[in-house]
């Protein structure tokens, strides 16, 4: 335990001096200096590229192996895009530099009185989303804990600064449900994979496990869901934009309806997806390994 304790500590102030050392510089020469190290070092030395690179493969089979080596270096260059914005872009800057499309949507969602559930992916910047407040959203987001609980603590006042609400995933239900009852949006990341407790459906074309948690609390509470997500615009700032309601008040929670809205949910992600491909975060396990037969993916729907 000590050991993990000093190693937790070692790795966050060596973070901190660098960050230090980052904010001496002119915002765009941090930015540049930071998606450089993202790619220098994420994909020079390999992290997580094989995963990644085999995840291209799988979704984009006939695409040519020089256009998929350049689309993965882009997606560690958003990646290091992410972190200058989370890290070394002041928050003015980045608030003046966000824009909201399609808040009718959100609007209508909100009409109803049972909170939303927005349903989001890692795609773009999606720490962008802790500016919501500023625009008059009320906004609660179910997060994870990190292995370091130093960085976790320092993220977490980067999210709640601007007033976002933080709910734990593992144990956070009843702060959830609240969070709907008073009529907020609470926010929750639907691409993950969920191991063996998930529900098996296509993504992207190839089965992966689902987590339930979005669709199962729809059904049962009757909240909406209103995909979003923070989309990087090319001439530079953030976007986002938020699609119309996925609501089914007249089903009941079954496997079989979490799947339908877990269904419709997915159309939304994956068009996105497509659209800005370099923009998602392919390093992490999304799918089965290996793939799962449909005669089993039948068996794990069942159970």
């Amino acid at each position: 335990m000590k050991r993990n304790n000093l190693v937790n500590r070692t790795e966050y102030l060596l973070f901190r001096f660098a960050l230090f050392k980052l904010r001496l510089l002119p915002y765009p020469w941090g930015r540049w200096l930071l998606t450089r190290l993202f790619l220098w070092i994420g994909y020079g030395l390999g992290i997580r590229r094989q995963v990644a690179a085999e995840n291209l493969q799988r979704v984009y089979p006939d695409m040519p192996p020089k256009q998929r080596k350049r689309l993965l270096k882009r997606v560690y260059l958003n990646l290091g895009l992410s972190a200058a914005e989370l890290y070394l872009l002041p928050e003015k800057q980045l608030i003046s530099g966000t824009s909201i499309n399609g808040r009718e949507n959100l609007e209508a969602a909100l009409a109803l009185g049972k909170g939303v559930i927005l349903a989001t992916a890692h795609l773009g910047n999606w720490e962008a989303a802790r500016t919501l407040p500023l625009f008059g959203i009320p906004l609660a987001a179910v997060v994870q804990k990190q292995h370091n609980h130093l960085f976790d603590a320092y993220n977490n006042a980067l999210r709640t600064r601007q007033g976002v609400r933080l709910i734990d995933q593992r144990h956070g239900l009843k702060e959830l449900l609240a969070c709907l009852r008073q009529n907020m949006v609470v926010t929750i990341l639907t691409d993950q994979n969920a191991g063996p407790e998930g529900l098996i459906l296509e993504f992207l074309g190839h089965p992966a496990p689902h987590w339930k948690g979005a669709a199962k609390i729809s059904l049962r509470y009757k909240a909406p869901i209103v995909p979003g997500y923070a989309l990087r615009n090319p001439e530079g700032g953030i976007s986002i934009c938020f699609e119309p309601m996925i609501h089914h008040p007249e089903l009941s929670d079954s496997t079989k309806n979490q799947l339908l809205l877990l269904k419709e949910i997915n159309a939304v992600t994956e068009r996105y997806i497509r659209q800005n491909p370099e923009q998602w975060l392919w390093l992490h396990r999304r799918w089965l390994i290996p793939e799962r037969s449909p005669l089993n993916q039948a068996q794990e729907i069942r159970s």
